[in-house]
Order: structure tokens, then C-alpha cells, then sequence
């Protein structure tokens, strides 16, 4: 078992000015964005919403700017061990958000019966693939895996979703989830081409911007 897990090889190679410019950028855009459509969300929760919506939209928004903070602070700093540091955070934000935007759709549509087992189940598997990622694997590929199997787990409970859920949120949530599975391409092959990890970053705000739309749907009055 090793105390601190080793930067994977997209975060070991060198990278220009313009590309770490243009990975800071992207990131710190998205990050302005998502204090401002956590800000929107949370205000259309407290009016209109119940105390579940309220919970769920302030869990999925606090995941949704840690994860812009930490990526935007790892490419912001030169000094190795901070760089490694917000990337590490980073990383860890990605299980989060996965679970953390799952969460209001679930208080919103699955308040009965599965959406426990199935909401419980997410977040554990993300705390067990965070655990894993500080510890133990020293294999990219592996996390990177683990970042799409967790993130289509909601799929096991399409029927009730169906059922319950407004065909719209669907599409959104299908949308961003194939623009994050898309963009790991480039996310596994960042070390290899020039700009392919800020072309993972544009992915990265395009789905989140998809589930974010989602989210959004969720909520009585929305915009």
C-alpha cells in the first residue's frame, strides 16, 4: 500500500506555455460558470422547491465547482507539489461530481423504493474509487474506467427514470453523458498530442453544461 498515489503520465509530461495557458483558461471559465448556475440553481430550489430539491441541487452544485476549482488551481501553480496536490483534488472531484449530479435527479424522481439503493450505491462506489485512487492504483487507464462505469450506473435504473422524469432531462443527462465518454479519448491520450488535455477540458464543460440543463429541469419554475 503506498501513502500517496504517483501522477499518471498526462500529468508528468511537459507541457508548453500555450497548452498549460489554454488548460487554465478553459477550466477557470467553467469554474465562473458553475458558481453562477450553482447560484441560479440553489435560488430556483429555495423558492420553488422542496427541502429534498434544496439539498439535492446544493450537493450537485458544491461538486460542480470544487471539481472546476481544483483543475483550475492544479494548472494554475508551477511548483510540482501543489500542481500534484489540486491534481490529486481534481481527480477526486471527478467521483464526486459523478455521484453529486445524480443526487437531485434522484430526490426529484426516485423518492420512493430504489433511488435509496441506488443513490447509496454511487456515492459509496465513488468513496471506494476515491480511496483506490489516493492508495492504491497507479494505473490511469483504470481510474478512467472506473470515472465511466460509475458514471452510467444510472442506467440500472432507466425504467423508473422513464416512468417518472420529464423525456427531456433524459436527453440532457444522455447528451452530457456521451460528451465526458468522448472526451476521455482525448483525456487518455493528453500526454501524447498537443492541446488533447484542453480539448478534454471543452468535453468536460460540454457535459457539464448537458447535466447541468438536466438539473435544471428538475426544478418547479424552471428557466
Amino acid at each position: 500500500m503506498k501513502n500517496s498515489t504517483p501522477e499518471p503520465p498526462a500529468l508528468t509530461a511537459p507541457l508548453s506555455q500555450p497548452e498549460e495557458f489554454a488548460n487554465l483558461l478553459t477550466h477557470a471559465i467553467g469554474l465562473v460558470l458553475s458558481i453562477v448556475g450553482t447560484a441560479v440553481l440553489v435560488n430556483q430550489a429555495l423558492r420553488y422547491g422542496d427541502t429534498l430539491q434544496v439539498i439535492g441541487v446544493s450537493i450537485y452544485g458544491a461538486t460542480l465547482v470544487a471539481l472546476y476549482a481544483a483543475s483550475t488551481l492544479s494548472h494554475a501553480f508551477e511548483r510540482p507539489r501543489l500542481r500534484h496536490l489540486f491534481r490529486t483534488v481534481d481527480q477526486v472531484c471527478i467521483f464526486l461530481l459523478i455521484a453529486g449530479t445524480f443526487t437531485p435527479i434522484s430526490l426529484t424522481y426516485l423518492r420512493e423504493g430504489q433511488w435509496w439503493i441506488l443513490c447509496a450505491a454511487m456515492w459509496i462506489l465513488a468513496l471506494i474509487g476515491i480511496f483506490f485512487k489516493l492508495f492504491y492504483t497507479r494505473l490511469h487507464s483504470v481510474t478512467v474506467g472506473a470515472y465511466i462505469l460509475l458514471g452510467w450506473l444510472p442506467i440500472t435504473a432507466m425504467k423508473p427514470i422513464l416512468e417518472a422524469a420529464p423525456v427531456a432531462m433524459l436527453c440532457w443527462m444522455l447528451a452530457g453523458g456521451m460528451l465526458y465518454t468522448i472526451g476521455t479519448i482525448f483525456l487518455m491520450r493528453d500526454n501524447r498530442v498537443p492541446f488533447f488535455h484542453a480539448t478534454w477540458h471543452l468535453f468536460v464543460i460540454g457535459g457539464s453544461a448537458c447535466h447541468y440543463c438536466a438539473v435544471m429541469i428538475t426544478m418547479p419554475n424552471s428557466l
